[in-house]
């Protein structure tokens, strides 16, 4: 059964893997939202109207009666709270939650992320490359190994850690990877794509034009 909460509104866009963090905690928790497109590519997220709403231009944001939060992980942790799913069971859970989601913006946003974005839309200078590929082969390595004795990131279930991480690391192979080098990795993906509540981004917040153009 839905938790029917029709003041749920989220602001993004399909292209923001912080974006994506914030539609699936709400669809993975059954938490009904209203979705408003923020037109980023064309620069929609600098418009008056949306700076009234997070005046840095960031996406996502999510407001929810008389809360209003700007930052993808406080989503994580707001909306798991609320509904009690995906949330950490006493203190030990908490701070290893806090580890991964650490992970996620040291690695996943300054590694994968900024790789994947220089390869893509960059000038594809060579020591840019080099120097986000130095993050992104360190962060690769810490939860290859990880995964390889751990069925899940921070606990023995799939918690806001998981849904931290998976988004951008949808970018591997735009970063430039091979899957293949990387198994456990990809048998976590597997594994969270099978959860109640997975959709793809452009499912969970729909726009005309996807996808990006590279």
């Amino acid at each position: 059964m839905k938790n029917f909460h029709k003041d749920y509104v989220l602001y993004g866009h399909p292209r923001s893997g912080n974006a994506y963090k914030a539609a699936l905690i709400l669809s993975m928790t059954n938490t009904i939202y209203e979705f408003i497109a923020v037109d980023l590519p064309n620069g929609g997220n600098l418009n008056q109207d949306f700076l009234d709403i997070n005046p840095l231009g960031k996406i996502p944001a999510l407001k929810h009666e008389n809360i209003l939060l700007r930052q993808s992980h406080d989503i994580l942790r707001y909306v798991s709270e609320k509904t009690g799913k995906f949330g950490p069971d006493g203190w030990d859970e908490e701070s290893r939650i806090g580890d991964w989601i650490g992970y996620s913006v040291d690695f996943m946003s300054y590694g994968i992320a900024r790789l994947r974005f220089e390869r893509l839309f960059g000038n594809s200078d060579q020591s840019i490359l080099e120097y986000f590929k130095v993050t992104a082969d360190r962060g690769l390595k810490i939860i290859e190994l990880h995964l390889a004795t751990n069925q899940w990131l921070a606990c023995a279930r799939a918690t806001i850690a998981d849904i931290s991480v998976y988004p951008v690391m949808t970018y591997i192979e735009d970063a430039g990877y091979n899957t293949a080098d990387f198994p456990y990795i990809n048998d976590w993906m597997n594994r969270f794509q099978s959860l109640p509540g997975f959709a793809q981004q452009i499912e969970l917040m729909p726009v005309k034009s996807w996808p990006p153009t590279k």
